[in-house]
Parts: structure tokens; sequence; C-alpha cells
């Protein structure tokens, strides 16, 4: 049939071109705007994108200050502590300070020293310092004091611009009343930088030089001592002995009281003196009023 066969011609070119439209609207989105794709030797190949600014790993030196106590048990402490001496020296650090006991107090010789030692070879020190000895204890301590130096190096470099700024001033000064100004400000910030600059010294050299507390102790020698009273016997041996120790406490309690018994009896002596002198005055008063008596009732008579 004409009709129906026209009608096809017609309708089949549109329904193909409608289903390549819809075929080409099919494809993602994504396909769509990333453009066209590499190939894996171009991803490869290809620069990575631009990326915003990555933060920077802090460039501040980290400022530790490293110190340690140790206490060592010896045979001879007078030795320890040279051999002590010995190896701070060898390691590049020094002895600040030194003291000993013989153990007269204590019964147990002691020794302290104080070392400074290079802070990266404070481990080594610490090993070699234990050969010499049992140790008791040790302890390590590290404090950071980065924030510390920073704060000073800031101050520093503040102190040091308002120094040179002061400096120009009085070169430049006319007027001697504002030179005498700038010179008082000057010694002023002058004064606080010299100080400023004094500890940052001090804080440098903890940072540099561990501080090590070395300890050492003497051996104790032989045992616990035997007991000195046992049995029957040895309740007689400890009677004896507080009966001696008594007797003893006794004279040296005479002995502490003789000088003030020496004192009463010069006392006692003076009293009595005393008492016997006024005795015999009041016996002589009775006598004396009795012959007076008997001279009144009697008058001399007139020849």
């Amino acid at each position: 049939m004409t009709v129906g066969t026209g009608w096809i011609r017609w309708v089949s070119p549109v329904l193909l071109l409608i289903v390549a439209l819809t075929g080409c609207a099919g494809g993602s989105p994504g396909e769509i705007s990333s453009g066209p794709a590499l190939a894996p030797e171009d991803a490869k190949m290809a620069p990575a994108p631009a990326s915003g600014p990555q933060p920077q790993e802090s460039a501040v030196t980290r400022d530790v200050v490293k110190t340690a106590s140790i206490v060592i048990t010896v045979p001879d402490t007078s030795a320890a502590a040279d051999r002590a001496a010995v190896i701070a020296e060898d390691s590049g650090g020094r002895v600040d300070s030194r003291t000993e006991d013989a153990g007269s107090g204590s019964g147990r010789a002691s020794a302290a020293v104080v070392l400074r030692v290079p802070a990266d070879r404070l481990d080594e020190v610490l090993r070699e310092l234990k050969d010499l000895g049992v140790v008791e204890s040790t302890d390590t301590r590290a404090d950071d004091v980065t924030s510390q130096r920073v704060d000073l190096d800031a101050r520093i470099k503040a102190l040091q611009t308002s120094v040179d700024r002061l400096l120009a001033i009085m070169r430049d000064a006319a007027d001697p009343e504002a030179l005498i100004a700038a010179e008082n400000a000057l010694s002023q910030r002058q004064a606080d930088l010299d100080s400023l600059r004094a500890q940052r010294t001090q804080l440098g050299e903890q940072v540099d030089y561990s501080t090590v507390d070395v300890n050492f102790v003497a051996e104790q020698i032989g045992g616990p001592a035997p007991q000195r009273y046992s049995g029957f016997l040895g309740e007689v041996h400890r009677g004896w002995d507080a009966l001696v120790g008594l007797v003893k406490d006794l004279v040296l309690l005479l002995g502490w009281w003789l000088p003030w018994l020496g004192a009463l009896v010069v006392a006692a002596a003076l009293v009595y003196g005393v008492v016997v002198v006024l005795r015999q005055a009041l016996r002589r008063m009775p006598r004396l009023s009795s012959s007076s008596r008997s001279d009144s009732d009697n008058p001399p008579q007139i020849p």
C-alpha cells in the first residue's frame, strides 16, 4: 500500500534521530564535564593539581635542659669521687662542687659531687658512673625551655633596636636637654639588655651542659652485731653492766655537784660565823645593863 509505505519512510528517520539523541544524552554528567579521559601513561605524567599553601613545619629548634641524680654504694667514697671527676673531664665537662663526709656522725662515709657534662654525652656518663658500684637510685629529667629561649631572644632583639635608636637620637640631638634624656633612657635600656643577655647565656649553658648530682655512700662493713646478753649468765652480765653504769653516773653527778658543794660549805661557814658573833653580842648586852644599874643605885660619895 502506497500510503503505509510513505508513512514508514517519513517516520523511520525521525525515530533514528530520537534514538541517537537519547544515546548522546545518556552519558554521565561527569564524563561530559570532565573532557577527554587520559590514558594510564598520560595520567602518570600529568602534573598534580595545584593545592593551597601547605602548613610548614616549625623551624624552631627545641631547647631541652637535662638533669640527672644518682646514688651509688661504693667501697671507697673518696676514690669513687676522684673517678667521677675524671669521667666528667674526659667527656668534656667539669666538676662544679665536691663535698666529703668521713662518717663520724652517721657511721658511713659519703661523698657528693656535682658534675656538668655535655648534654649529648649524658647517657654515656651515666653508664660509666653506674660501673663504679651498686646503684641505689637514679633519676633523670628533661625540661623543655624553648618558649623561654624564644621569649628572651625576642626581648633582646627589641631592646637592641631601642638602644640603636637612642644612639641615633644622641648623634643627631642638638638640644642638651634632649641629649640628657636620651642618655638616661639609654642607660636603663642598656642595663636591661645586659641582664637579658646574661640570662640567655645561662640558659644556653644549661641546655648545652647537663647537671649530674652524684652521691657516693660507703658500704656497710660486717654484719649485724652479735647479741651481748643471752641466757642466765647474759642477764647477770646485764645486771652487772647496769650497776657499773649507775656507779659511773653517780660519780659524774658528784663531779657536777662538787663545785656547788664547795660554794655551799663556804656560805654555811659565813652564816655560822655571823650567828656566833651575834650570840656573843647578845650575851654581853645584859651584863652591860646590870653594871649600869648598879652604878646608878650607888652614887659616888663626896669626902
